[in-house]
């Protein structure tokens, strides 16, 4: 099953389903704003295992291509904040060895996840030659996705467009 949705670049729909679950953020049970709940998005665990499947074909086509800058420490194998901490250390003290000024700014973009724009990520996968057939996996699984909160006796659906399935 999992061939055949690689080979032909098909996520099914069913397993694009997700169940939002809310769960109240420690310290913010006396809050009136929405923001004191985090969703925790449930979903089919099918569909995960060939997310997880996709997401190890298309790292593989981006590493061995060489699109990963030797920076990169996030989502990197073998690679941890430690080694991120270690790096901004050594390239800090070769600055002071040198006698050179060095600046580091720390960006914390919120949301980052959230906001991550489905359609720079597909044009960003067919800039880099990525394998037919993983572009329309992903593209597929970007399409068509479905979010349900159930609680009390409101049931809410909508259309999940952008961000972290």
């Amino acid at each position: 099953m999992y061939n055949g949705c690689l080979r032909y670049g098909v996520f099914p729909k069913r397993w694009k389903r997700a169940k939002l679950i809310p769960i109240i953020k420690p310290g913010k049970e006396n809050s009136d704003e929405a923001s004191k709940y985090r969703p925790i998005s449930l979903l089919n665990v099918a569909g995960k295992v060939l997310e997880k499947v996709m997401i190890n074909r298309i790292n593989h086509h981006v590493y061995t291509n060489g699109y990963i800058n030797s920076n990169q420490y996030g989502f990197t194998p073998q690679a941890s904040t430690t080694d991120a901490a270690m790096a901004v250390k050594e390239f800090a003290e070769e600055g002071f060895r040198t006698g050179e000024v060095t600046a580091i700014i720390s960006l914390d973009v919120e949301g980052a996840f959230n906001s991550a724009w489905w359609p720079s990520i597909l044009k960003s996968l067919k800039e880099s030659a990525c394998p037919r057939n993983l572009y329309n996996l992903t593209k597929s699984y970007f399409s068509q996705r479905t979010a349900n909160l159930l609680t009390n006796n409101i049931r809410l659906e909508g259309e999940v467009s952008k961000g972290r399935p």
